[in-house]
């Protein structure tokens, strides 16, 4: 029996930024490969992976946000902050080539310093429903490209420039040049640099401690000895350099009330080193990586003399560093003449988190997270299988709150069922667990903080059931798919503040996430739309309100729906899309709070690449044509001190971007 990554037909409608086809089976090959451009796929569509390159994307929220039950929160280029299903960046498991991003590092800004860019697939499990996951709320794995991607047929070597220029407000370039340094060696060195003004939002009102400057530095070589294996080392070099406002999460208007006119020296940087190894093989397949992830933040608050207490006036650092190593690989077997695909492999994270104030070191503190996992699907027939597995996590947190251990042993059952070449059924449940994390790392609350004596690992159980549908009548395509979940959460973690000013760290009851996530497409000859709608609702089952974020606020965004339309004109050798985001208002919040309030967006893009200029790419966009003003739901909200805080989007902003492969 052949075995497949996917059993279901796949339906891949546009091939945005170069051609726009139908692929009618998985095996299939398609005549021309886009080799710029990021793919995202997502478990809660039916849809095939998707060039995205249109959207000229500068902040994740480009890339993210018309994927149903994500959003991306933030406007500031220190703020990308990923939400899934309700649930934010330290509920997921998020990785960049395999190593672990996860930090806590300043409740003013995001734990994610990635360039959309050089990205070469965007991979999103919604929801955690495998044992090879470890995030509460699911899992985003990220992946950038390499020198042997970029290469054209009959090529040896290559270079890409590229320039864009954005109205509200940004300028950016990239230069890019990789080849075969051998037969069996690729190689591939990258520079891109962002410049970004203040912009404005759809008021007209220019906001204020945005501008800096944006530089991402990669290189890549791997090793093919064979075609069943690849050794990869790679360096990312990241920088975020500017005068910062101290809140990057709020408007520039609140940022001024509350400290005036003051900015910030902040330089956020990142580098990572992995090692990769990957085997292609027909019954084993997988990829090791071991790597060092550092992430650094220093703001020179001096200039905020006066303002700030006197401990924090001083030039300040806080450093997260992930040390880690993890596996995943894939066996195809017969045992009893049954087809059985077992997933197997380890995950290991040490978490280191300093932080540095003056020249006096403030705090050192680690947290271990260890876990082996198997999994096996099991066919019963062709069409029916069940997938079934076990996962061990030991978690250390050793911390200046506390030393303790906790552990647990999780699983994960699954159910698909293809009732006919059409129609495919699922079901799956999966047992949660997570261990209280470190405090973050730029704010002094260790002093201040303490961990409940009692305090206990968050558990729970993710539950899903759904239907695919995807079928082809001539040169038209219908693919469809829903997805009905609910994920409980026992014991669920929080700080809480004490009337003696201090943070209690524990568990204040259990918590209720479900929703669903509807998609659907079309697609005939050169024609291709998609309609999605999504919607989640949490609730503290203790206390009967909505669960809340960090910041007080409900962690609910509101009910989402998107609409994507592309036509290719072959003629004219351009590509036209439109996109439309519709967020409707958010009211299950604390009965003293304000709702979220409703929006929509609406994106105009076009891609010309002239047949007769070989390599040549021309790109025109609208962002926000309607210039609307709103906030993300996954943004800031709400309002302090009598000043509104909510982080308001850009207003219409004009792109224009040229690009020449050679």
């Amino acid at each position: 029996m052949e075995f497949k990554a996917v059993r279901n037909k796949v339906c891949v409608a546009v091939l945005l930024g170069l051609s726009t086809q139908v692929i009618a089976d998985d095996s299939q090959v398609m005549d021309e490969i886009v080799v710029w451009g990021t793919s995202v796929s997502s478990s809660s569509e039916n849809l095939g992976d998707q060039d995205i390159s249109l959207k000229q994307a500068d902040h994740m929220s480009d890339l993210l946000r018309d994927i149903p039950g994500v959003d991306v929160g933030g406007t500031h280029s220190l703020t990308q902050r990923i939400n899934v299903r309700s649930l934010g960046e330290s509920d997921l498991d998020i990785r960049l080539d395999g190593a672990s991003q996860h930090a806590n590092m300043f409740h003013h800004i995001g734990n994610l310093t990635l360039n959309p860019d050089i990205l070469k697939s965007v991979d999103i499990e919604v929801g955690n429903n495998s044992v090879t996951q470890s995030g509460l709320g699911g899992t985003v794995l990220f992946e950038t490209k390499d020198g042997k991607d970029l290469l054209r047929n009959g090529e040896r070597v290559g270079a890409r420039i590229y320039g864009g220029y954005a109205t509200n407000d940004n300028q950016q370039g990239s230069l890019t040049v990789y080849g075969m340094l051998s037969d069996k060696v690729d190689a591939m060195i990258y520079g891109n640099i962002v410049d970004r003004d203040n912009f404005e939002d759809g008021d007209g009102t220019e906001t204020y401690g945005s501008a800096g400057k944006v530089s991402n530095i990669l290189f890549k070589v791997g090793f093919e000895p064979s075609a069943k294996h690849r050794f990869e080392l790679s360096y990312d070099m990241y920088r975020d350099s500017g005068d910062y406002n101290p809140r990057p999460d709020m408007s520039g208007d609140a940022n001024v009330g509350l400290s005036g006119d003051l900015l910030i020296p902040t330089d956020y940087d990142r580098d990572t080193f992995t090692a990769s190894y990957q085997l292609k093989g027909n019954k084993h397949s997988g990829k090791a990586n071991v790597y060092i992830s550092t992430t650094e933040i220093t703001r020179d608050e001096t200039v905020m003399e006066g303002v700030w207490p006197t401990n924090r006036v001083s030039v300040n650092t806080a450093k997260n560093q992930n040390v880690g190593a993890n596996a995943l690989f894939e066996s195809n077997l017969v045992i009893a003449n049954f087809d059985n695909q077992f997933s197997y492999g380890i995950d290991f994270v040490h978490q280191n988190s300093s932080s540095t104030y003056g020249d006096t070191d403030y705090m050192d503190e680690n947290a271990i997270s260890s876990a082996i996992f198997i999994e096996d699907r099991f066919y019963f027939t062709d069409d029916f299988s069940v997938t079934a597995g076990l996962r061990y996590d030991n978690f250390r947190r050793d911390a200046e709150t506390s030393d303790k251990i906790f552990d647990d042993v999780t699983w994960g059952l699954g159910v698909d069922w293809d009732v006919t070449d059409s129609v495919s059924l699922f079901a799956s449940a999966r047992s949660l667990f997570k261990g209280p994390e470190l405090l973050e790392t730029f704010i002094q609350y260790q002093d201040v903080a303490y961990l409940d004596d009692d305090i206990k690992a968050e558990t729970g159980l993710n539950s899903e059931v759904g239907i695919r549908y995807s079928e082809f009548f001539g040169e038209h395509s219908v693919s469809a798919s829903a997805t009905v979940f609910q994920t409980n959460i026992d014991d669920y973690i929080t700080e809480t503040y004490q009337d003696d000013g201090s943070y209690l760290i524990e568990n204040i009851g259990d918590a209720e996430i479900k929703g669903f996530e509807l998609s659907t497409s079309y697609g005939y000859d050169a024609f291709f739309t998609k309609l999605s709608y999504s919607r989640s609702d949490s609730d503290n089952t203790t206390t009967g309100g909505p669960l809340l974020d960090a910041n007080g606020r409900s962690m609910d965004i509101g009910d989402s729906i998107s609409l994507s339309l592309d036509y290719e004109l072959t003629s004219f050798d351009l590509l036209v899309g439109w996109t439309s985001n519709f967020v409707l208002e958010e009211d299950n919040v604390e009965d003293d709070s304000a709702v979220k309030e409703a929006y929509n967006t609406h994106d105009l893009y076009a891609q010309w690449m002239p047949s007769s200029i070989e390599g040549l790419q021309l790109t025109f966009g609208i962002d926000n044509v309607t210039d609307e003003l709103y906030t993300s739901h996954a943004s800031r909200t709400g309002s302090a001190r009598g000043y509104t805080l909510d982080d308001y989007e850009p207003g219409r902003n004009f792109k224009l971007s040229a690009a020449y492969q050679f």
